[in-house]
């Protein structure tokens, strides 16, 4: 067993959103409405407990990473013979929130089974789902179909495997190519996108700090886009692995 190795992801902004349901007596309604709840109010209570298990969710679950919970947002609305839970989770983090989310409603609905089972012992969960999730490699990842890419390397090993990025990516091969990666060999072409090599370095320096001095270099003319990489397989692999979807914005 083990977890999903995500060490090697960016981290960016995400958000999810779930919903529950619990099904209640309509007089368990009636008496969450009029506060006659024994343990105490009930909506506050439930907001706080979905809040509290947001932030729990990777303890509770073995394979779900502890990601920092930046936001939590709890909604409830109280129907005829129903309360509902809507949860919002929001972070910048390598991974996901669909978990935090889904467990945030999950434990206020608990909750609600908890303060009202001494006197309804009729309450049903139901329906706990997934609404939405935003953020992560499905938003700006970007495929390469119909670019034309080439790969110089000395290094045959190092040259087949930014060759098999490439194909997973959608590339096509050609001489005359808008993408050009170069392993090992420092070649000087346009102007350096600075910016995205700050981001790679920062990114790389967390991965690897002794590597400095072995720094990936972008750089762009009016012809064709230039990836610079070091004689290194962990190089080429955190580059493509990391920042490859990202290649297709900037052609």
């Amino acid at each position: 067993m083990r977890t999903v190795d995500v060490s090697l992801k960016p981290q960016t902004l995400r958000e999810a959103r779930a919903y529950g349901r619990i099904r209640l007596k309509p007089q368990t309604v009636e008496r969450i409405k009029r506060g006659e709840v024994p343990k105490g109010n009930l909506m506050e209570a439930t907001k706080l407990s979905g809040i509290m298990g947001a932030k729990k969710t990777g303890e509770l679950l073995p394979f779900c990473h502890p990601i920092e919970v930046d936001h939590v947002e709890i909604e409830l609305k109280l129907g005829p013979d129903y309360l509902e839970a809507f949860s919002l989770v929001r972070g910048v983090a390598r991974t996901g929130y669909e978990m935090e989310a889904l467990t945030a409603v999950s434990v206020a609905l608990l909750n609600v089974y908890d303060m009202c089972k001494g006197f309804d012992d009729t309450m049903v969960i139901e329906e706990v789902k997934l609404i939405s999730k935003r953020g992560g490699k499905s938003e700006w990842w970007k495929e390469l179909k119909g670019v034309k890419a080439k790969v110089h390397s000395e290094n045959e090993e190092l040259g087949r495997l930014a060759e098999e990025y490439l194909k997973k990516l959608g590339a096509e091969f050609s001489d005359n190519a808008q993408l050009y990666v170069s392993i090992g060999e420092n070649i000087p072409a346009g102007a350096h996108l600075r910016g995205f090599e700050s981001v790679v370095a920062l990114y790389d320096f967390a991965r690897s700090p002794s590597s400095v001095g072995k720094e990936i270099k972008v750089a762009k003319t009016d012809d064709f886009l230039i990836v610079v990489l070091p004689e290194d397989e962990g190089k080429v692999r955190f580059f493509f692995e990391t920042f490859g979807g990202l290649l297709g914005h900037l052609l």
